[in-house]
């Protein structure tokens, strides 16, 4: 591995478990100006506080509220979007050039498979790649198989077929959809050399359930895990992210997650 690479991937990584949790805020042009981010500086304010292993955002988000916290967590470009306009489509938005010159560890691309809208989106995929290899970077990528011919995009094959595409064209980490049991989730880490996370996403109906997909992944070989509404639709977001963390990197049970998760909101 090229060593500039190893550095950046080096401080994306817990040093400990080698695993990651990460937290988006890539949402207003996907999803629309969502709760919990409309005060978008409040919100990366609170989201520094639990100290999560990367944040993930778009380059003008970036550079007007990234600043004051730079080195303290380290930062990944968002290079593409979706909308509600283009459901089924990842446009790029940014590239590796960009990436570097804001100081990012990591350059992610969202690809959506299952569909004729795939082709344009891996042919992008595999230049990022190429780029970023090139240059030392972290590639992260958001694969979701929602494409117009996909029935179930939690079906364990579906998602064992999207994480695949993203270990072929060279993603280091790749973001997928959990399939709803550690069982069926075991497919997915068994077809991807690369390390595989979950989105979080709204999945867990409350913070235990949410937490219980997240300790039952770990189970079965995940990553990690990269949220973004869960964590900052909270009165508390770090009080969550110190929750998941605790799971992810140091092997605790829901239980105690969430014994710290309520710890951290009386501090």
């Amino acid at each position: 591995m090229m060593l500039g690479k190893e550095i950046r991937l080096s401080r994306l990584l817990d040093s400990e478990s080698k695993r990651f949790v990460g937290i988006t805020v890539d949402h207003a042009m996907a999803r629309g100006v969502l709760p919990g981010l409309v005060n978008i500086k409040e919100t990366v304010r609170k989201i520094i506080l639990g100290k999560p292993n990367a944040l993930t955002m778009h380059k003008g988000i970036a550079e007007k509220v990234f600043p004051p916290y730079a080195g303290k967590v380290p930062l990944i470009l968002k290079s593409t979007t979706f909308s509600p306009y283009h459901p089924k489509y990842d446009t790029p938005v940014a590239d590796v050039e960009e990436a570097l010159r804001l100081g990012a560890d990591a350059i992610s691309v969202g690809v959506i498979v299952g569909g004729p809208e795939q082709a344009e989106q891996i042919t992008h995929l595999a230049q990022i790649s190429k780029e970023a290899s090139a240059m030392g970077l972290p590639l992260i990528a958001h694969i979701y198989p929602r494409g117009s011919e996909v029935k179930d995009p939690k079906n364990a094959d579906a998602v064992s077929y999207a994480v695949r595409v993203g270990a072929e064209l060279g993603v280091d980490i790749v973001k997928t959809n959990w399939t709803g049991s550690a069982e069926s989730f075991a497919k997915v880490v068994a077809a991807c050399p690369s390390r595989v996370v979950i989105a979080g996403g709204s999945s867990g109906n409350d913070l235990s359930s949410y937490l219980q997909m997240i300790w039952e992944g770990i189970q079965v070989g995940m990553a990690g895990v990269t949220c973004g509404r869960f964590v900052w639709e909270d009165s508390n977001p770090a009080a969550v992210i110190e929750a998941i963390k605790a799971i992810v990197h140091s092997g605790a049970s829901v239980e105690k997650a969430l014994e710290i998760y309520r710890e951290c909101k009386e501090r």
